[in-house]
């Protein structure tokens, strides 16, 4: 009996959706139906509020109803509906919960633990011993790497979206150095605060920010996961993408190839964020993949 099931996973940037099919008697691998992706801005103001605004809400929930009706018509068994940073810490989670109730769906708040965890499980099918698995969000990143055959999780609060409304004047501009340096140096001093690794892993991406980044330097005019899946990303090449990102205002950088408009005010970022983890534990390269908390899930719910 082939089971199938839909993901969603609404973050902080963007909603997305998997569905994947599977057989009981596989070796817990699937086939993915169909994927989606709409850039919603659940947390847009939240960091400086810590509420969610009603505009941002109804982009959500008129996403939702169409991944609703997507999953209706592949017939799935089961839909697992999970919502990441953006909510952990806001006062009126309520005005999604209420909306997405409406269509008949649950919604989970899970924790950055939690989110970690999914990382690693939708990712655990390609990962070497010593490894390190970074996921940038936009309202948070998540750690995942190995330690005496334990499995250690880290959520710290310095996403893309997070870090440009910080500290970002006016994404329609240049970004200057003297923002580019705050967000460096609050990301380093999060990291020496609250991260501890004591050996060179081999490193692992996931994320919108990394696949957009890899789509980038593979100039790919429709996001194609089997082009990204693990292409190499260098620091020096990255490096280079800054320099160039950085030189565009924002309708300059919406014309990018690789990079999707409604991504092009948060881009840089997100790369500021790479940028600085990767040399904060002295990596040269990161290898991407798009197996992330959405393979998670469907994990869960195909073979749990």
């Amino acid at each position: 009996m082939n089971l199938r099931a839909a993901a969603v996973d609404i973050g902080t940037n963007s909603c997305r959706l998997l569905i994947a099919e599977s057989d009981k008697k596989s070796d817990k691998s699937f086939d993915i139906l169909c994927r989606n992706l709409e850039i919603t801005r659940l947390g847009e103001g939240v960091d400086q509020n810590k509420s969610l605004k009603e505009k941002a809400v109804n982009r959500v929930f008129n996403v939702l109803k169409k991944y609703k009706e997507i999953a209706d018509k592949f017939k799935v068994d089961s839909i697992r509906v999970v919502v990441t940073s953006a909510l952990r810490d806001v006062k009126n989670s309520h005005l999604l919960a209420e909306k997405i109730s409406d269509l008949g769906l649950e919604l989970e708040i899970i924790s950055g633990e939690k989110e970690a965890e999914l990382n690693y499980l939708g990712a655990v099918s390609n990962l070497e011993d010593d490894f390190l698995l970074i996921d940038i969000g936009g309202g948070s990143t998540e750690f995942i790497w190995s330690d005496s055959s334990e499995i250690n999780f880290k959520s710290l609060d310095i996403g893309c979206v997070r870090m440009t409304e910080k500290f970002i004047s006016n994404p329609e501009k240049k970004i200057s150095s003297a923002e580019i340096n705050k967000i460096k140096n609050y990301v380093n001093d999060l990291l020496l605060k609250e991260l501890k690794l004591n050996k060179k892993f081999k490193v692992k991406g996931v994320g919108g920010t990394i696949t957009t980044l890899a789509a980038v330097k593979l100039k790919l005019e429709v996001y194609d996961s089997s082009k990204i899946e693990n292409l190499k990303l260098k620091y020096s090449e990255l490096e280079k993408t800054m320099d160039r990102l950085t030189e565009l205002n924002l309708e300059a950088r919406k014309k990018v190839k690789g990079l999707q408009p409604k991504r092009a005010d948060i881009i840089v970022s997100g790369l500021i964020i790479l940028l600085t983890i990767m040399k904060y534990i002295n990596s040269k390269q990161l290898y991407v993949s798009d197996h992330d908390l959405l393979y998670g899930l469907l994990k869960e719910e195909l073979f749990n």
